[in-house]
């Protein structure tokens, strides 16, 4: 999100403060600051807010953060609330009547109609601040829409009042088949399920967010109605996703915004109209349905528990400091607690610990001190000093936890082609039990693979399933002979199979591998490699290596024993794994205070090149701000070369030591790129 300081500076005045310590004192408070832009006369903060802070998602609300904490600290500044028309022309009563037939997806929508008015380029202060921020100048009208929206975070919608039909407006759920027109060239189909604002004969607005083209304002425009909504942000999410639309405020529209808000915003977009349209234009009465009016939240917040979360204690004048910046109102006060109210703008703070968490963050993170700076880490290294019984515990729990099943089988087979294979496979030789009990059993496991497979064709032949899916595990040794010397190993076998094909074919296989890379997660084993495997009873699998040692096989079984199921297999060397866990090291690094961003890089490879080979390529130039690489899309096939893939590879970048900017990072993906173009001579695609 993109915000000016000029726009900053006309709510906290004075704001005579360096745009760089402007940067870090919002980073500071959780409003992170990824980049500053210098544009012609202003300096434009590149800003990341989390999306629960809908109340941070426009300059005003900014500003509100900015004024608490600079006041706190001891600056000398005010907050200056937008100007609005607090006294509509009430002698010119509203010719629009509002029915709201859903309730439950609209909570409050106000609205206006102003009169004589007259479609004209914007005035350049208007022109300019937009163009700071990346919006594109319409004419004046437009314009102050999208200037109230991202000073307020209040989403507006404008309809040409002559089009409305007998002067009513009634959001309701679209009839089946609707025909709505976007522009000359593109027309959907709306349903049910899509809530729209309509007059008595014809869409008008896809719930505010996008119009029909046939009610549009345009330049012989001369009365506008204007409304401002609380619609329930789930419908307009989907209804956006369902319908592909693109929308600049989209933002705005999908977040709990504050229905409390709606007429203020209506006022201030008529304030502004007024004063950049010379005549004398006639604004009416608001017309407002809210029907269940949202209070402000009700919390008593504890002395002690404030003490015993932020770990030391405030004064209680600070705190109260605090919550009046806030715009927290206290309504009781004991020596043990306050009972106050939250500004309904402030939809992300509803319990005692959320108004502890802005306590802290106005009072300052960095203020608290680390009293014992000897850090001591108990639960993450003991598990590094457990016996292997106690790990198998904890490894066998977390399997049994995610749906697996625990089966114990024989270790003594019947004699079976694949296993031979298996073993010529491994230069190894299987072994043969001597006198035994019977005949067609007489050879010692070297894999536990086909007593599994057994398990499963019994299960699904005896219907002793109640789901389509069995997922199994097994921990045992398996036995076999390299050069005549007996040896025996002990292997985690884990096997997931479904009776019918799921939608995406390498479903079971991806939630396989996740599963292990769990289990390595658990274990401190992050710098493995992978590799793809040669497997003789396994396709299209992988092995994992660390070390460059065999840790895991994993892959689908190659033969299909049972009609219309796969069996996807992994099997883990579980000697291996328990001595690097016995024998890691533990270091402890903290995590870093500021924020990781994140790009995406499409490129156009060989077929032959594997994501992993990839990855181990830019793991091993040096690059110490990249955190982590993970595939986010492959894509072969059409409108592209036989011998060539598409992979999409996101780029996670981090420093502990500052944030990083825009310009660090795109100068280390301009690296990334050149570098795989020179490797493996691949083409970049444009995103």
């Amino acid at each position: 999100m993109k915000i000016s300081l000029n726009w900053l500076k006309k709510y906290v005045f004075p704001l005579n403060i360096d745009e760089n310590e402007i940067s870090n004192i919002l980073t500071d408070i959780g409003l992170t600051v990824k980049g500053i832009n210098n544009t012609d006369k202003d300096f434009i903060l590149d800003m990341e807010i989390t999306p629960n802070r809908t109340d941070a998602m426009s300059h005003y609300g900014i500003a509100r953060d900015l004024y608490a904490v600079l006041r706190f600290r001891g600056y000398k500044v005010d907050l200056l609330k937008p100007g609005i028309n607090e006294k509509i022309n009430c002698n010119n009563k509203s010719r629009i009547q509002i029915f709201v037939k859903i309730q439950e997806k609209c909570v409050r929508y106000s609205g206006m109609f102003i009169s004589k008015i007259k479609i004209e380029p914007s005035p350049y202060w208007l022109i300019s601040i937009l163009k700071s921020i990346g919006i594109k100048s319409v004419n004046n009208i437009i314009d102050t829409m999208h200037f109230v929206m991202y000073e307020l975070g209040q989403p507006i919608h404008v309809f040409d009042m002559d089009k409305i039909e007998d002067g009513k407006i009634i959001i309701k759920n679209a009839e089946k088949n609707t025909d709505f027109k976007l522009s000359d060239n593109i027309t959907i189909k709306l349903d049910e399920e899509d809530l729209v604002i309509y007059d008595t004969v014809k869409p008008l607005s896809i719930a505010g967010m996008i119009n029909n083209i046939k009610s549009n304002i345009h330049i012989r425009t001369k009365n506008i109605f204007i409304g401002s909504a609380c619609f329930n942000p789930n419908i307009i999410r989907n209804i956006r996703k369902k319908h592909f639309l693109k929308i600049e405020t989209q933002h705005l529209f999908e977040k709990d915004i504050d229905p409390n808000q709606t007429i203020f915003t209506l006022q201030r977009a008529s304030f502004l109209i007024k004063k950049m349209i010379k005549n004398q234009i006639i604004c009416s009465d608001i017309i407002d349905f809210y029907p269940n009016p949202i209070s402000f939240s009700k919390i008593k917040l504890r002395y002690n528990k404030i003490v015993n979360i932020i770990g030391r204690k405030i004064s209680r004048k600070k705190i109260k400091k605090i919550l009046f910046l806030l715009e927290m109102m206290i309504h009781y006060e004991n020596d043990k607690y306050l009972f106050i109210s939250v500004p309904s703008y402030r939809t992300d703070v509803q319990r005692e610990i959320d108004v502890i968490e802005e306590i802290l963050r106005i009072y300052g993170i960095h203020k608290i001190p680390v009293y014992n700076k000897k850090i001591k880490i108990t639960t993450f290294p003991k598990f590094f000093h457990k016996t292997e019984h106690e790990i198998q515990k904890i490894f066998l729990e977390q399997l049994v936890c995610y749906g697996f099943q625990e089966i114990i089988s024989s270790t003594i087979i019947n004699e079976k082609e694949y296993s031979y294979l298996l073993n010529s496979f491994f230069n190894r030789k299987e072994i043969r039990v001597m006198n035994p009990v019977n005949q067609s059993y007489k050879f010692m496991r070297s894999s536990l693979l086909f007593n599994m497979i057994d398990c499963i064709k019994y299960n699904y032949n005896n219907n002793r399933i109640d789901s389509d899916i069995i997922k199994f595990f097994e921990l045992g040794k398996v036995y076999f002979k390299i050069n005549n010397e007996f040896l025996e190993k002990t292997c985690l076998g884990i096997v997931i199979s479904q009776k019918e094909k799921t939608e995406s074919k390498n479903y079971l296989f991806f939630y396989l591998k996740g599963i292990i890379e769990q289990i390595f997660q658990k274990s401190g084993i992050y710098n493995y490699t992978q590799i793809l495997s040669k497997h003789p009873l396994l396709e299209n699998g992988i092995s994992m290596l660390y070390n460059h040692k065999n840790l895991v096989e994993i892959g689908k079984y190659k033969n299909n024993v049972l009609k219309k199921n796969e069996i996807f297999y992994a099997e883990i060397d579980w000697q291996y794994l328990i001595s690097l866990i016995q024998e890691k090291k533990i270091i402890y690094v903290p995590f870093s205070k500021y924020p990781i961003s994140r790009r995406d890089l499409s490129l156009l490879v060989d077929k032959t090149f594997s994501f992993e080979k990839i990855n181990q390529l830019i793991k091993k130039k040096e690059n110490n701000i990249i955190k982590k690489i993970k595939i986010y899309d492959l894509y072969e096939g059409v409108n592209f070369p036989i011998s060539k893939k598409s992979y999409t590879v996101s780029f996670f970048f981090e420093s502990q030591k500052k944030t990083l900017t825009d310009k660090i990072i795109n100068n280390s993906m301009k690296k990334i790129e050149l570098f795989l173009k020179k490797k493996l001579k691949a083409e970049i695609r444009e995103k």
